[in-house]
């Protein structure tokens, strides 16, 4: 017997799925929403209409129409885990939870149900349960890449350097080219590294875009572009109006925000794509790249008389190259205003955070060799980690 009471209903269905199909949201969801007025209690009908919101990603949408299914099907695995999905991207992760667990107690050998309950409690920082449905996952699927790479990174981030370790060599057996994973395993393992690799930078700030402003300024209390700016007044002082200014590693365009109106016109280059769309919307560049900063430099010459980096350094270890395309995109008496984390045992050096850390003399060394001597110095409390201060060095150069 068929699903629909008319024909008719059953054709529009029919027409519905083969335009969802072919990628034609707007007729398809012109026709869902017509037969929802002739079948209002349909979960079929609902649950095509989720489908089509969350592939559009129209989250909210997406999430009343898996609701109004769940609750003409309530016995529905799939339409009990697609609610669950929606319910995590709009970020209501208490109720994702409640979802997933349910999900997972009726379909046990299922490892997406736990992998996805694991990221619910990433999200909400219960580390003790994020960990345990990662295991769960890795009992049912001992490959299950997602589910290892995100473990290493709980392990590494609650201190389990063991685990975390074990858990990155496993990866490597795996994906032996992952430059990602090996530039974590060299920081656990303290192996010498001149760069972190560009794929790791770009996948950790793509992954970071849409939390980065709240996590960086609220939870840790970050404001090292502001202080740059603070600092900068040094070349206010100087008489300086600055014509083109660069943002490096402009991310979301928090020192943008502080510069901008330092300088008649401003570049933001960033090696995340996601971070340059955020930036965007903040109308403050007139030209935004998605580029590795040391290559966007060494196609400019004589152009810049600002640069900008906040935090860029830290991602960088040994600085010859990055001075050397600064020195030659910038014009004379061009001013140079950086960050850098703090480090006690070498010129540079590779934590275990993945980040490095320079000597003050190792940077006015290579500042000065490539034609940059210091107006002025400052200590910096970069931001908080784990309750304590990252110590850091803020620089302020000019192109002699």
């Amino acid at each position: 017997m068929s699903f629909f009471a008319h024909k008719n209903t059953e054709l529009l269905f029919a027409k519905a799925c083969e335009k969802h199909s072919q990628l034609d949201f707007t007729s398809a969801e012109q026709i869902y929403l017509e037969l929802l007025e002739l079948l209002p209690e349909s979960s079929m009908v609902h649950y095509n209409a989720g489908l089509l919101y969350y592939e559009t990603e129209d989250y909210e949408r997406a999430l009343l129409h898996f609701a109004a299914a769940r609750s003409y099907a309530p016995r529905d695995p799939d339409v009990l885990f697609n609610l669950a999905l929606c319910q995590k991207k709009t970020g209501r992760f208490r109720e994702a939870i409640l979802s997933f667990t349910e999900f997972s107690t009726k379909f046990q050998e299922d490892p997406d149900g736990f992998y996805n309950l694991g990221n619910c409690h990433r999200e909400l920082k219960e580390f003790e349960e994020t960990i345990a449905a990662y295991l769960q996952v890795l009992k049912l699927n001992r490959d299950h890449m997602p589910a290892m790479k995100n473990l290493a990174y709980v392990y590494h981030l609650q201190g389990d350097c063991a685990n975390s370790i074990t858990l990155y060599r496993d990866i490597l057996t795996l994906e032996p080219d992952n430059s990602q994973v090996r530039h974590m395993l060299a920081s656990l393992t303290g192996v010498h590294s001149d760069q972190a690799p560009h794929e790791y930078i770009e996948g950790v700030f793509d992954s970071y875009s849409d939390t980065f402003e709240t996590n960086l300024l609220e939870d840790l209390h970050y404001s090292v572009p502001a202080d740059l700016r603070a600092g900068a007044d040094i070349f206010i002082q100087y008489g300086k109006a600055f014509n083109k200014g660069i943002d490096l590693g402009c991310g979301t365009g928090l020192a943008g925000l502080e510069f901008h109106e330092l300088c008649d016109h401003l570049t933001g280059v960033d090696i995340s794509s996601k971070m340059v769309e955020k930036a965007k919307s903040k109308n403050i560049y007139n030209i935004l790249e998605v580029a590795e900063v040391t290559f966007f430099l060494k196609t400019k010459r004589n152009l810049y008389d600002l640069i900008i980096a906040a935090d860029l350094l830290t991602y960088l270890g040994d600085l010859e190259p990055i001075f050397k395309a600064v020195t030659a995109a910038t014009t004379d008496k061009s001013f140079f205003c950086f960050s850098t984390e703090n480090g006690g045992r070498a010129d540079y050096q590779l934590l275990t955070t993945g980040r490095f850390a320079h000597l003050r003399k190792y940077v006015v060394e290579t500042a000065r060799k490539y034609g940059w001597s210091c107006l002025d110095i400052s200590d910096s409390r970069l931001r908080k980690e784990k309750n304590d201060w990252v110590q850091g060095t803020l620089y302020f150069m000019e192109k002699l």
